[in-house]
């Protein structure tokens, strides 16, 4: 098994056609079959089904890819780390955010890593925790600033908590429920909530409110792709959702959304910088890290705590 043949592959599952990767990679799409015969006859078992129609994974393949994934983005970290310990301060870091995260953390902190490491192109991925982790897994992600649970943890990650998360019910400007106090003045109210393609359940921080106070179901009107449809929704309607208090605050959103002060607690959630413990940070990945939790603390006042598992 050699490197040239896990980048084939990967290429392949990515561009989803023998041709369109053979173009993509510009060699010829005979030596791309090739290489997928031989890393498929070295394993003993078929990674791609083959149709007219491309290719797609079979179950194997699908668990092959994690692996291959992880392979090709540690040995392209091993090249960058070399390279900036000699000095050459380029390369490439890809992170995954949560909004709150975004708002509090990324936005302060990137430009003056940006102008200390000029050369080093960040790419953010932002999300949910579930999705950013199972990213971090497949080599995807170097890192992920997201929250989680008090009592979540994982033997394979690396978990450092940042700060308590501070989620809020957001209304628009001059909604008639704008001065409630209480999650039972809401009781009537229309509710969005953000549910992404394939993730079931992402509401259950509101349910898990009415829940607990017993309230029955919240009502639910609509559930969006994105954030940035909730809010819009929000905005421009009487609908309520509940999102990081910090969003109400940022100046694209202040003049047209409040946060309603009520006095029930949500379910706690830490803000934590989350990676893979068996991949180490190259040196410009680990100063945005240490950037990022230096001013956390500052913000925040926090010692931060780290998990194993």
């Amino acid at each position: 098994m050699t490197l040239i043949q896990l980048r084939v592959f990967c290429a392949v599952v990515e561009q989803g056609s023998f041709r369109a990767a053979a173009r993509t990679l510009d060699i010829a799409q005979s030596t791309l079959t090739q290489a997928i015969q031989a890393l498929e006859s070295e394993l003993g078992t078929a990674l791609l089904n083959r149709s007219h129609q491309g290719v797609t994974l079979t179950p194997v393949g699908e668990r092959f890819l994690i692996r291959a994934n992880a392979i090709i983005r540690d040995c392209d970290l091993a090249t960058q780390d070399v390279k900036q310990s000699t000095g050459e301060e380029e390369g490439n870091i890809t992170l995954g955010v949560t909004s709150e995260p975004l708002a509090e953390l990324l936005l302060p902190v990137v430009k003056r890593f940006v102008e200390r490491f000029p050369k080093v192109r960040v790419h953010v991925t932002s999300g949910y925790t579930k999705m950013l982790i199972e990213r971090i897994r497949d080599g995807r992600l170097d890192f992920v600033i997201a929250p989680l649970a008090p009592q979540v943890s994982d033997v394979d990650l690396s978990i450092e908590r940042l700060y308590r998360s501070s989620p809020s019910v957001i209304a628009r400007k001059g909604h008639p429920k704008a001065n409630a106090t209480s999650v039972r003045d809401l009781v009537d109210c229309e509710w969005v909530s953000i549910r992404p393609a394939g993730i079931v359940g992402a509401e259950n921080r509101l349910i898990s409110l009415f829940n607990t106070e017993s309230l029955g179901h919240p009502k639910i009107a609509l559930t969006a792709e994105s954030l940035l449809e909730t809010l819009h929704i929000v905005s421009e309607s009487d609908y309520l959702t509940i999102e990081p208090q910090v969003l109400a605050e940022m100046p694209l959103f202040s003049d047209a959304l409040i946060s309603i002060p009520i006095r029930e607690t949500f379910d706690p959630r830490d803000v934590c910088l989350i990676a893979r413990r068996s991949a180490p940070f190259t040196m410009a990945t680990q100063e945005l890290v240490t950037m990022l939790v230096s001013y956390s603390r500052l913000v925040h006042g926090s010692t931060g705590r780290r998990t194993a598992g």
